[in-house]
């Protein structure tokens, strides 16, 4: 039955995306985050459901009549030079394995592809809109569903991603945090009481979830993601009031193995062996980029097993925080760190334009959000600030997992590019010099 579900799902959408190609760029960001090949167990597995997505909206784009202006700004010059830049430190990658490292240029390059297309195709809201759907119906419906199990089960259930690109549960927490602000701006787009109600129960359960994942970075994003969120509300004093009646009752009953865990931030860096080890690879990520300053090793490089038998000896005293020595024979790690996996990988070159190109998104989701409350523009504003949450919580949380590569963060990068030309094109609002 899911193999017919999913193929007969895959035709529907074949038919609006050649009509629309934002349906297929939405459809496209949906299975990018869903993987729902993983669903099935019989001949739909066969099917290549996000190629065929991907091809059936380059071709409708092709045979697109009233195709949407391209507007080259400022966000697309750093995606771009990154994904660049991320070309050269894979050319001159010295990892032992290249093949695997151009896997992995090839998977980025398939994300760059998507942020490119939804800078093609879309140019309204109600595109905007459907493609925000498309990656709460992905994300955040999952951990809906897995938020029920885990209240059910008295917190016995334990949260973990679907196979796919977030099936580790540091990774879903993080995406969930992510997912948030954006239902909050969903509930601001609907009329239908129920629909609201609907979008606030689901909110409600993806923070259930983050606390159901275990994730000590995911709970602690979520806890600066509230705070960004209170600091824009409206109601400070009423959020304030129920945080501090209801928080301490709602610890005092969460399930002792969470209380445990999270009482453990403090001594992570000493006692939590698993976090020594994302230490070590941090360490060793800063001295591959010490060496190669300007390319770095390449895609992973912290879990090339000669690069880090290399570096291993010289970590103990190496940077402000001395760790215990690396075992002869211990695994290599993952760098579990957005920014330490792009300097390992890419060099201080490649960490600057990152961080370019995520500060430049920030800050210009805080230049047309002011904008476009100025002209009264609700839908933008509320979009922006709701996308500029989103990074905050990226940025925070992504310090714990190796997400530098997310396809949420450039699908949120795409939305960032194109609103200002969606709002222009719909005539509410931003002057028509106001793309850069």
């Amino acid at each position: 039955m899911r193999d017919i579900l999913l193929v007969g799902f895959l035709f529907v959408v074949i038919y609006f995306s050649f009509r629309k190609p934002f349906i297929g760029v939405s459809a496209w960001v949906w299975m990018a985050l869903t993987a729902p090949g993983y669903w099935a167990f019989g001949f739909s597995r066969h099917f290549r459901l996000n190629l065929t997505i991907v091809l059936v909206t380059a071709v409708a784009y092709l045979f697109y009549k009233n195709k949407p202006k391209f507007q080259f700004t400022a966000l697309h010059f750093w995606v771009f030079a990154f994904g660049f830049w991320t070309l050269i430190s894979t050319i001159f990658n010295i990892q032992i394995d290249s093949g695997y490292v151009w896997e992995k240029y090839i998977e980025f390059l398939k994300i760059l592809v998507l942020f490119f297309f939804v800078a093609l195709s879309v140019e309204k809201k109600v595109h905007i809109d459907t493609f925000v759907w498309a990656i709460v119906l992905s994300i955040s419906a999952y951990a809906g569903m897995e938020a029920v199990k885990f209240i059910l089960s008295g917190g016995g259930h334990r949260i973990v991603g679907r196979a796919g690109i977030i099936a580790d549960r540091n990774d879903l927490a993080v995406a969930v945090n992510m997912c948030i602000p954006l239902i909050l701006y969903l509930r601001t787009t609907v009329s239908h009481k129920y629909l609201k109600l609907g979008l606030l129960i689901l909110a409600l359960l993806n923070v259930v979830a983050i606390v159901g994942t275990y994730s000590r970075g995911g709970f602690v994003g979520l806890a600066i993601l509230s705070f960004a969120v209170w600091l824009k509300s409206n109601r400070k004093l009423i959020y304030a009031l129920l945080a501090a009646a209801l928080l301490p009752v709602l610890y005092e009953n969460a399930p002792q193995d969470w209380r445990e865990r999270q009482s453990t931030v403090e001594t992570a860096a000493t006692e939590d062996s698993s976090f020594i080890g994302r230490l070590w690879a941090w360490k060793i990520a800063t001295l591959i980029a010490v060496d190669y300053p300007f390319t770095g090793g390449g895609f992973k490089a912290t879990t090339d097993p000669v690069l880090w038998n290399t570096y291993a000896p010289f970590t103990p005293e190496y940077g402000p925080v001395q760790t215990p020595p690396i075992p002869i024979g211990e695994s290599p790690k993952a760098a579990h760190n957005i920014y330490f996996q792009v300097l390992g990988g890419s060099g201080f070159v490649g960490l600057f334009l990152f961080l370019a190109m995520m500060l430049t998104g920030f800050f210009r989701c805080q230049k047309y959000a002011r904008i476009a409350k100025k002209g009264n523009n609700p839908w933008q504003t509320e979009l922006l600030n709701a996308i500029a949450l989103s990074f905050i919580a990226y940025g925070i949380t992504g310090i714990n997992v190796s997400l530098a590569y997310f396809e949420l963060v450039y699908a949120f990068l795409a939305l960032v590019a194109v609103i200002p030309h969606a709002v222009n094109k719909e005539r509410i609002g931003y002057p028509a010099t106001s793309y850069r």
